[in-house]
């Protein structure tokens, strides 16, 4: 009997939890733009804007090797009113983003020691020779 006036108890308060959150109301965001042209093999492009300020565009194509190669950029408004903007490309090297709101690694606070910057030079030079370390 306890049990059950406990699961009621815990119940309510899940319920009375549950009605007492903030109800939030989405507005629905309008399309004012929206440009593509269709796609041709690896060739297309597709362009938008939203009257949130949301934009974005990419186009794609096929690179000398006939691999992929996709670049675009998408904006967004911050909340003090300036608009982001991330700039990217993929391709064979990977994908990139490129914008002043990314974090940037801080410089080396020492410069290499001698004997390391030795080391690295002879790697270099034996993977420049065509060397390569199977890890056997």
């Amino acid at each position: 009997p306890n049990t059950d006036n406990m699961k009621l108890i815990i119940f309510a308060a899940f319920m009375a939890f549950a009605a007492a959150r903030p109800q939030l109301e989405e507005e629905p965001v309008a399309i004012i733009r929206e440009e593509s042209d269709p796609i041709d093999g690896a060739n297309f492009r597709h362009e938008f804007e939203a009257d949130n300020g949301i934009s974005q565009s990419m186009v794609g194509s096929a690179d000398e090797s006939g691999a992929q190669v996709m670049s675009g950029s998408y904006s967004f408004p911050l909340p003090d009113g300036t608009i982001a903007t991330f700039n990217w490309v993929a391709d064979a090297l990977g994908f990139r983003v490129e914008s002043p709101l990314l974090p940037v690694a801080p410089e080396a606070e020492h410069p290499i020691p001698a004997h390391a910057q030795e080391q690295i030079d002879f790697a270099n030079a034996q993977q420049a020779a065509g060397l390569a370390w199977d890890e056997a």
